[in-house]
């Protein structure tokens, strides 16, 4: 139901374009033409305006919820993001990008600009936190750049084909395009939005080797043949920017929904892309704007198109790897059959092994899953084993995190877990890169200098992370706190925690992701990254690049 202010009450859009019933006068007008309608006469202006509104407020509003908890302030956060847009395009301002995404980014401005008044209590926390260390207008989102490079016809095609997983007649309107216009050109479409996130990668890049290995970045990727190299993984060791383009080109061809969504957006990019459809905008046509994306058949994140008509030209990922993909569900599919049929044997291998990998198994087991199996006698055991961590190698001093509980020999060994990260516990920050620990170059004392070294059992290399209070602390002397020196070209220090209610205590503020990277307050968008150059051992603030360079792990507590 439409309210005065044009809003509505959030059961269906103003017109009712959220039950398919819209009957606007622009409905069937192109983003761009809205764009025209707004810099018109006001009451032109104001039909252009209900349009957007009908037409992408349910996704707004959907975003607005990731940033604002309480229902009444996601509204007035999402509202506001509306009128702003108006405001911005009457006065001349292009959206620069497809105009649901532009209404999103301007709802991440509008919460950048509650985080500094008594607003502020009702944006999430999370978020919250991001935007007080963050730029004025809040973090940058990491692949915007490369995305602004695009054509707008390609930039829609993503948003609204790839990331919204919108249908095909629905983007097609809302670009002013056809139907064979979206099914033939969103696969360029993607393909030119690696290239351009390759381009700019490599364009970061100080070092002039980087454009040797463009077509080597390439080439790796591809999913039917790609060709690995060894010149290239042993330049990726020591190029965060080569890394870097080589992870985004894969992810963009195994996920590109989800590494668009959280590249695009400033804030829960990944939430938002993987909402569910329920409650989500439907149009003409009816169906959820989601159901091709979630369903099996239509699935864009897996790369496979309904209605045929993929691109043949030469790209990063060849249509060939669309046999690949049905193969592997065609497999997923047969393997329960698989298994049936293996258990109908009386006590042979494969009974056994597939007996193995259900849930009731025709026999009991020797040992259940849960279960801890008790050690083999040995004349010397070692005080460090644990019964959860049943090592052959008794000589080792620790117990394994990554070695699999299961206690038959005859299974495969899952894969470990990620490394633990820094934590509340006192433990060695280790790089993951280089294997060396961050350690005190010197005495414990205001300004000394932070680097890394080859780890040893110094107290000095032992830190704990007080999330509360937004620190990491040395466990050398818990009155000294890791401290990024207010800039990011002084290295990396300590200082006593004290004053971290001082007028410099953002100084001593850091963030320790869920990967390990550690980033300062003052600068949100660098990491504690090892200096590297000229052999140095000391300890820099770096643009996040996403390599091992700028992730720690806890070491030995």
């Amino acid at each position: 139901m439409a309210r005065a202010d044009g809003t509505d009450d959030g059961v269906g859009n103003a017109g009712g374009y959220g039950t398919g019933t819209y009957t606007g006068v622009y409905a069937g007008d192109s983003d761009a033409r809205l764009t025209e309608l707004l810099r018109a006469d006001t009451a032109t202006a104001y039909l252009g305006l209900q349009e957007l509104r009908a037409r992408h407020r349910p996704s707004v509003l959907a975003y607005a919820r990731l940033c604002a908890p309480s229902e009444s302030t996601a509204r007035q956060l999402a509202a506001q993001a509306f009128t702003l847009a108006a405001r911005e395009t009457a006065r001349g301002t292009d959206p620069g990008v497809p105009w649901r995404h532009r209404l999103l980014l301007l709802t991440g401005r509008v919460a950048a600009s509650w985080a500094v008044d008594e607003r502020s209590a009702g944006l999430d926390p999370g978020l919250l936190l991001v935007l007080n260390t963050a730029l004025p207008d809040g973090p940058p989102p990491p692949l915007l750049a490369p995305f602004q490079s695009l054509p707008s016809r390609a930039q829609g095609l993503i948003w609204y084909g790839v990331v919204e997983g919108e249908p095909t007649d629905r983007t097609a309107g809302y670009l002013g395009l056809t139907r064979e216009d979206v099914t033939y050109g969103t696969d360029q479409a993607l393909q030119a939005m690696a290239q351009a996130c390759l381009r700019a990668r490599l364009a970061a890049s100080d070092d002039p080797r980087c454009g040797d290995f463009r077509r080597l970045i390439e080439e790796a990727v591809r999913p039917d043949t790609p060709r690995e190299s060894p010149d290239l993984h042993a330049h990726m060791a020591h190029c965060a920017h080569c890394t870097t383009a080589y992870e985004e080109l894969t992810s963009l061809r195994d996920t590109p929904g989800t590494v668009l969504a959280e590249g695009l957006l400033p804030w829960a990019g990944t939430a938002y892309g993987a909402r569910e459809a329920v409650g989500q905008a439907t149009g003409p046509g009816g169906g959820s704007r989601r159901a091709g994306r979630r369903s099996g058949g239509a699935s864009r994140e897996t790369g496979i198109r309904s209605g045929g008509g993929s691109h043949t030209g030469a790209g990063i990922w060849p249509p060939s790897r669309r046999l690949a993909l049905a193969s592997a569900a065609l497999g997923v599919a047969v393997a329960p059959l698989l298994i049936l049929l293996l258990t109908q044997g009386s006590g042979s291998p494969a009974r056994e092994s597939a007996g193995a990998a259900t849930s009731t198994p025709p026999s009991p087991p020797r040992v259940t899953v849960t279960a801890t199996p008790s050690p083999p006698p040995s004349p010397s055991p070692s005080p460090s084993a644990t019964s959860k961590s049943p090592s052959p190698t008794r000589s080792s001093p620790l117990p394994k995190p990554t070695k699999s509980a299961h206690p038959s020999p005859s299974r495969t060994t899952p894969p470990p877990p990620p490394p633990p990260t820094p934590g509340s516990a006192s433990a060695q920050v280790v790089n993951l890169a280089s294997g060396r620990c961050l350690d005190v170059d010197g005495d414990l004392k205001n300004g000394t200098d932070v680097v890394t070294a080859p780890c040893t059992a110094s107290w000095t290399q032992r830190w704990r992370v007080d999330a509360d209070r937004g620190v990491v602390q040395s466990s050398a002397d818990s009155d000294f706190c890791l401290d990024s020196r207010g800039d990011v070209d002084k290295g990396v220090g300590i200082w006593e925690c004290d004053s971290l209610d001082g007028s410099h205590g953002e100084n001593l503020r850091f963030t320790v992701d869920s990967d390990g990277v550690i980033r300062p307050a003052i600068a949100i968008e660098t990491a504690v990254t090892p200096d590297g150059s000229d052999g140095g051992d000391g300890v820099s603030l770096v643009a996040l690049s996403g390599g091992a360079g700028q992730r720690w792990r806890a070491g030995t507590s």
